[in-house]
């Protein structure tokens, strides 16, 4: 696993929509794993879309975040950025049936930040 990486500048963020549709602004961010995990990338809805226009709620969980800034340099998205895997460890991944060359640091990602002003603030559960 690589170094955590503290600015979003360094994880390839790209500007996305989150329906993957391209006929309207973008409205989601998507960035490789700040925790370094290989292969391991998330994507986040946001409102107000880059053109300013407010977005509905995507996710099917209702969570969305509010954008300020124009810039990878200069974003901030509230609230927390938390992704709950779906095991809790290795064991617990195989034992659910899970092929063990299979289970990698992606599956388990538990990455939980913060980006303010490009900036990335790790939580303290992150893993």
């Amino acid at each position: 696993m690589s170094a955590r990486k503290h600015r979003l500048v360094d994880c390839n963020p790209r500007w996305r929509t989150y329906d993957g549709k391209d006929d309207h602004a973008s409205d989601a961010l998507h960035f490789d794993c700040p925790e370094g995990h290989e292969g391991c990338s998330h994507i986040i809805p946001f409102t107000p879309a880059l053109d300013g226009g407010a977005m509905p709620v995507q996710q099917r969980n209702g969570a969305q975040w509010q954008r300020s800034g124009d810039a990878f340099e200069t974003l901030s998205l509230s609230p927390s950025i938390r992704r709950i895997p779906s095991y809790a460890n290795r064991e617990a991944a195989i034992a659910a049936g899970c092929i063990a060359e299979y289970v990698t640091d992606a599956v388990l990602c538990a990455c939980h930040i913060f980006i303010t002003d490009g900036k990335i603030i790790f939580c303290s559960d992150s893993r």
